[in-house]
């Protein structure tokens, strides 16, 4: 098996519990288009009490989804928890990254059975959830790459498979191009995806893990890749 982790750091207009929900709904239902149809429930304190809090079957919102969320979240407007799709399946968020209740940081965890599985997953999900959910950062990874402290420089965000940035860069002045690609919208450029390898990415070969690294240094030295105190 192969684990894909999939991270997106967003400013949201406001932090409420409604907008929690309509954005996790959104990332479901770009889960299903790439991998069909699951039910999502909350965490509970087994497996048997987690199976009684479902707020997503298939691509719909429970009737119980915002009561469930809201026992969920007793600090709220501090927000932290995790979905899972009755298998290994997740999505977790966060919100207070740098001390703004409205900045969040989501990450959706995938499991597939080969590299073929993967690329097909990644390759499709990644432009769509760029393309409808518009994030500040979004960045990909696998098999552990930064959980391994695979990264160059531990003080900043790791690139891993990918990672995309909502600005965009003068491919003239960044020497990259195989691997950078001008995101547009309406033929407009609106960010940029920065691509470690066309093929599966694996964040555990160390072949694969220099290429990563590689990207991560030429970033850096272009003042792209932020650090975690400066990621908005």
């Amino acid at each position: 098996m192969y684990k894909i982790e999939i991270t997106l750091f967003i400013k949201e207009k406001m932090n409420s519990l409604d907008g929690i929900l309509k954005r996790l709904h959104q990332l479901v239902q770009l889960y299903t288009e790439e991998n069909g149809s699951a039910d999502w429930f909350l965490t509970g304190k087994n497996k048997e009490d987690a199976m009684t809090k479902l707020i997503f079957h298939g691509n719909d919102i429970t009737s119980d989804a915002m009561q469930l969320l809201t026992k969920k979240l007793p600090d709220f407007p501090l927000a932290g928890t995790r979905i899972w799709s009755g298998n290994d399946d997740s999505i977790e968020f966060e919100n207070y990254i740098q001390s703004d209740i409205t900045c969040f940081q989501y990450r959706m965890v995938h499991y597939v059975e080969n590299e073929q599985n993967g690329l097909s997953f990644t390759s499709k999900i990644a432009l769509k959830i760029i393309d409808k959910i518009e994030p500040h950062i979004f960045q990909l990874e696998t098999n552990g790459y930064s959980l391994h402290e695979s990264q160059v420089f531990p003080d900043r965000l790791p690139v891993g498979w990918m990672f995309y940035i909502d600005k965009s860069y003068d491919e003239k002045m960044i020497n990259l191009p195989k691997q950078m690609h001008s995101i547009k919208r309406e033929g407009q450029p609106v960010g940029t995806l920065f691509v470690t390898k066309r093929d599966f990415f694996d964040g555990s070969n160390k072949v694969d893990i220099t290429l990563s690294n590689d990207l991560e240094i030429a970033l850096v030295a272009h003042d792209i890749l932020p650090t975690y105190k400066k990621i908005f």
